[in-house]
């Protein structure tokens, strides 16, 4: 069994008694699927027609077009699901509260603002420390709640710069 997650929706999906039978949330659903191309496919689910692309085969979390549309499921594994269930999760989020500064320095920019959505890696500020300009990154994803000095600011080892929801 697989957990496929869309938006705010979650489909249980496993493969059914046939090759023709697919269960969804616990119910029988008739199914017929066509490989038109390695990344097209053309299927019929309960009578009803879907032409379906595979954009990005990215394991976990592809991207697909379905009928024109994309869509970015996030597909959990029975494995994923048996180690969700152990509180042994593989990929846990590591939750972030603030960014301090590693160094004193002088704030020269920011690049994001309160209500942004941030992900790991992503540039958040710029801190000049010893005549060099050090981007500092988000350690996690997570939203800016504040941003706690001004451009310009001298500011010490472990000053926080920023603040997170």
């Amino acid at each position: 069994m697989q957990e496929v997650i869309i938006g705010k929706s979650s489909f249980q999906v496993e493969s059914g008694s046939s090759n023709k039978e697919v269960i969804i949330n616990g119910k029988p659903h008739t199914v017929d699927i066509h490989a038109e191309d390695s990344n097209k496919f053309h299927m019929l689910l309960e009578n009803k027609s879907y032409s379906i692309e595979v954009v990005n085969d990215d394991g976990n979390e592809p991207i697909i077009k379905i009928n024109g549309k994309v869509y970015r499921p996030k597909v959990k594994t029975e494995t994923d699901l048996l180690l969700e269930r152990l509180g042994m999760n593989v990929k846990t989020k590591k939750e972030i509260k603030e960014l301090k500064a590693p160094m004193p320095g002088l704030v020269v920019e920011y690049r994001v603002a309160p209500g942004d959505m941030v992900k790991e890696g992503d540039p958040l500020v710029v801190l000049e420390a010893m005549k060099m300009e050090n981007i500092l990154k988000a350690p996690g994803e997570a939203i800016v709640k504040s941003l706690t000095q001004e451009k310009g600011n001298a500011i010490d080892k472990n000053t926080i710069l920023i603040t997170f929801e």
